[in-house]
């Protein structure tokens, strides 16, 4: 047997049974003598065979048992570089570590094929399973076919014009396709050129079969031009009459994406059909040069993690096998010059080599940041925290640009138990430096580590779009503006970066009027004086504004969370939380966790949900409740997560409406599951329909208030965004080859062209804001309402604004690394998208999604209070992670979803 890896160089396509299975269970760790004889019975997993060797071998250190296998999946014929250890049909023997080859009963056997005939799911994924068992064996066996001597083999050249090299070299490198980056992402340079003269260009027609399932692989393709079907047959019952099952399409490959590549790494037959839809152009690498020029630089890439683990003193006390077995989980992250690997404070479970590069460790105390440590290539840090699950103790920041291999909690648990008394004695070690802590030069509570990591937060690009108060200390920093340092130590940034505001309208003579009508829309419709604060306490008295209706509680779902109303809510504070679910919460003082199991076609690993939703305020004595609202809904195989962004006296009354009723009419509409576009469209419709009825019920005047949404729907393959304002969603991959924004929204702002024309043809005045080349939206010849968006759910004082969603989506691969990022403006307001990726891909591979929606809503506050002062927004922000895989254990359940509570 063998597992997938996930991330990392090691990917899954080059991940071989060794010593751990995809189960996690350690293999021939044990000292323990081996029970199996000649002519037993055995299993790989669901393959069964008998045992024909035990015993040393020539081709790899320690025992090994050869089986041979009933089916034809095995890698040789008994006969490995020469040695023949036993004989039997080709394709038919392997060789495993004792601790793979499990006796098995009849009585197993019989209940494992009867599950296995009666798990649909199972069949689907007979093919992949067939790659992966095939990958079962010594590392070395791989990269040569039966036979074949790999000494002795030339790589091929195909001429090429030097266009064409350069054409080739650009999709491999530029693909969105996650195999490309997996496969050829970390390939040295010379292996790289003679795999791009190795390539041949083919032309296929339309209606073509390039590959079809069950055939013996031969090629591997990368598609230059033309889109292609990807369609297995469903192992479920055979159509009346006999015959093959038809063909189900799964997935779309265009431009840059490639194909082909299992059958050609574990010998197995195709797991599916490939046909051209229409005429197309596929780079073409043939299977020999394949399985040695991509296959055999990933086993000496191996042998170097190896070579480098063998070499740091804390691993001395490991035997080859471990350190082997170690080789095959540790992944490896690069780090530039002062970014932080670790920051102190942070809670997560890894544990890091230095394998390139210097890094020292720093404290932060009462009077600033102080360097404790230095660490060079074999030393490790972080196993304070992954030891105990405390919060890091310390900060450390790479001096030059560093490479780290890291391990997380569970694999440490399971591979590295010798280790821990080793590690434990350092469990006090920074406790020694607490003189050097004292006797530090003062900093700023950031830190003074390389100095200005406050005074660097000039960045904002010299706050080119600020308010004119700020413009004055903008001025004092134009020596640094090429600089930005993220704060927390995240890093620094060699570039100027954009930011992207609005602008916000002092009050002048000529605001009065907006300013005075929005005070009498908070006394209600007769006109009643009433200030915005005694209209809120009078609203939170009334139980059917301010807690949830019954009548949209989405029965069917297995998890829902969205934020309630709490009067008094206080600047940073959490929202209150309405979680309705039958699962069992972990909590751990205010966090709380909830995992389950649901299916996630056609992502293999997990799905993580982190929320954080944050009062923001308009003053010191700013009296309104938090505006900003979410849901996160999960039924079945289908994932719901939205953000409404309130604005205007009762923006927290229209949100909180909001986030009922929108998912209420997603999950009740009859497109649901079928047509999305359609879907998302009359949910936001009847949404605004119930809101204004629900207005006028209640006597709340939307003339000026209302909210910004955007929904994301995950229902595999496919991605689904629907959104109508300011809230914006970005996906993103976070895969370490290819980050990358994949999927942005953008704001509906008047003075959009379409836009524009629309709320001008009925009467609607778009004027732009003097000095800001901003625009707002008001009624003919009024000051009022000026509102900046020209889609909002409420807002109905101007005719022309829409509810109506714009939609877009995406097709997901199962290689894909997705997060999306869906945030109120009060995230975006300072940050771009491209930035929010910048900040978060590396950290979120690293950290995991709780970590890193916390340090993006803690950047978004920073540069709110640097641009605005005691000025901020509410701050919402649900981080999806994706197919988040760990390759060396294999988690219960495949869902979690993760928020904090407040106080």
């Amino acid at each position: 047997s063998s597992h997938f890896g996930a991330r990392g160089r090691r990917e899954a396509f080059f991940s071989h049974a060794r010593h751990v299975s995809r189960r996690g269970i350690p293999r021939a760790m044990s000292a323990g003598p081996t029970h199996l004889q000649i002519g037993q019975e055995v299993n790989l997993v669901s393959y069964k065979g008998k045992v024909a060797f035990v015993g040393e071998t020539k081709f790899a250190g320690g025992r090994w048992v050869g089986v041979i296998l009933d089916e034809a999946v095995g890698k040789n014929d008994g006969m490995v570089q020469g040695v023949r250890y036993f004989s039997c049909k080709p394709m038919h023997g392997i060789f495993v570590r004792e601790g793979v080859a499990k006796p098995v009963t009849a009585a197993k056997n019989k209940k494992a094929d009867e599950d296995s005939a009666s798990d649909p799911e199972a069949e689907a994924q007979h093919a992949r399973a067939v790659a992966v068992r095939r990958s079962a064996g010594r590392r070395a066996g791989v990269s040569a076919e039966v036979g074949e001597d790999a000494a002795a083999w030339e790589p091929p050249t195909h001429p090429k014009s030097a266009e064409e090299r350069r054409q080739l070299c650009e999709i491999i490198r530029t693909s969105h396709d996650s195999k490309l980056q997996m496969m050829f992402g970390a390939i040295k340079n010379d292996t790289f050129e003679q795999i791009i003269d190795a390539m041949f260009l083919k032309e296929v027609a339309g209606g073509e079969h390039v590959i079809d399932e069950g055939d013996v692989g031969d090629y591997f393709y990368i598609v230059k031009s033309g889109h292609f079907d990807i369609l297995k047959r469903q192992k479920t019952e055979s159509p009346a009459g006999g015959g093959p099952a038809p063909l189900t399409k799964v997935f779309e490959a265009g431009a840059g994406f490639a194909f082909g590549e299992l059958a050609l790494l574990y010998n197995a037959p195709r797991s599916a059909t490939v046909i051209a839809t229409k005429a197309s152009e596929v780079w073409t690498l043939e299977r020999s040069a394949f399985r040695n020029l991509v296959v055999r630089s990933s086993e000496e890439q191996f042998r170097e993690y190896v070579s480098f683990l063998k070499r740091c003193d804390i691993l001395c006390e490991l035997s080859s096998e471990e350190i082997a077995a170690l080789a095959e989980v540790m992944q490896e992250e690069e780090f530039q010059v002062d970014e932080a690997i670790l920051e102190q404070g942070d809670r997560d479970s890894m544990m890091y080599l230095i394998r390139r590069g210097e890094a020292v460790a720093c404290i932060r105390g009462d009077q600033g940041e102080v360097e404790v440590r230095k660490y060079r290539p074999g030393d490790y840090f972080g196993e304070i925290a992954l030891l105990t699950g405390e919060a890091r103790k310390a900060s450390v920041y790479a001096t030059v640009p560093t490479c780290c291999m890291y391990i997380s909690r569970d694999t440490f648990n399971r591979l590295l138990g010798p280790l821990r008394d080793v590690l434990s004695r350092n469990i006090n070690k920074y406790q020694e430096y607490s003189q050097a802590i004292a006797e530090g030069a003062q900093h700023s509570d950031h830190g003074g580590r390389r100095g200005s990591r406050e005074q660097s937060q000039a960045v904002f690009e010299s706050a080119q779009a600020r308010s004119a108060g700020s413009k004055d200390r903008a001025s004092e920093h134009e020596a640094e503006e090429d600089m930005e340092v993220y704060e927390g130590g995240s890093m620094i940034m060699r570039k100027k970066l954009s930011t992207r505001r609005r602008v916000r309208v002092t009050q002048t003579e000529s605001s009065a009027e907006a300013t005075n009508a929005e005070a009498s829309a908070a006394g209600g419709k007769d006109g009643e004086s009433m200030s915005l604060k005694e209209r809120i306490q009078q609203d939170y008295r009334k139980s059917a504004l301010v807690e949830p209706d019954a009548s949209f509680t989405v029965t069917q779902a297995d998890v829902v969370l969205f934020g309630g109303l709490r009067l008094g809510e206080k600047f940073t504070e959490n929202k209150q939380m309405v979680c309705r679910t039958s699962i069992t919460p972990v909590r751990e003082e205010l966090e709380e966790s909830y995992y389950w199991n649901a299916p996630s076609t056609p992502f293999k690993g997990c799905t993580h949900v982190a929320v954080m939703c944050q009062k923001g305020q308009k003053s010191a004595s700013d009296p309104t409740p938090n505006q900003d609202n979410f849901f996160v809904l999960a039924i079945g195989a289908v994932q719901m997560y939205g953000v409404m962004d309130g604005h205007g006296p009762f923006g927290h009354l229209v949100s909180f409406r909001l986030v009922q009723t929108v998912q209420h009419f997603l999950v009740n509409n009859p497109s649901f599951g079928k047509d999305w576009e359609k879907c998302t469209k009359e949910a936001f419709l009847s949404a605004q329909s119930d809101l204004l009825k629900f207005c006028e019920t209640h006597d709340i005047n939307v003339e000026a208030s209302g909210a910004a949404g955007s929904v994301l729907v995950f229902d595999g393959p496919r991605m689904h965004v629907a959104w109508i304002g300011d809230a914006g969603i970005m996906v993103g991959s976070y895969n370490r080859r290819d980050s990358r924004v994949v999927l942005s929204t953008e704001d509906h702002k008047p003075e959009l062209p379409n836009e524009r024309q629309r709320l001008e043809s009925v009467g609607t005045e778009v004027r732009e804001v003097e000095g800001g080349g901003a625009h707002r939206i008001y009624l003919k010849g009024s000051n009022f309402p000026g509102l900046t968006m020209s889609r909002a759910f409420g807002d109905t004082a101007c005719a022309g604004i829409l509810q109506e969603p714009e939609y877009k989506e995406i097709l997901c691969q199962p290689s894909d690394e997705y997060y999306a990022i869906i945030a109120s403006d009060g995230i975006w307001e300072f940050i771009t998208y491209e930035q929010a990726l910048e900040l978060s891909a590396k950290k979120l591979r690293l950290k995991g999604p709780r970590e890193t929606v916390r340090f993006l809503v803690d950047c978004s506050r920073k540069r709110w209070s640097y641009c605005c002062g005691d000025y901020c927004d509410d701050i919402t922000a649900i981080l999806v992670q994706w197919n988040h895989s760990d390759k060396s254990s294999t988690p219960t359940t495949n869902h979690s979803l993760f928020f904090r509570r407040h106080e």
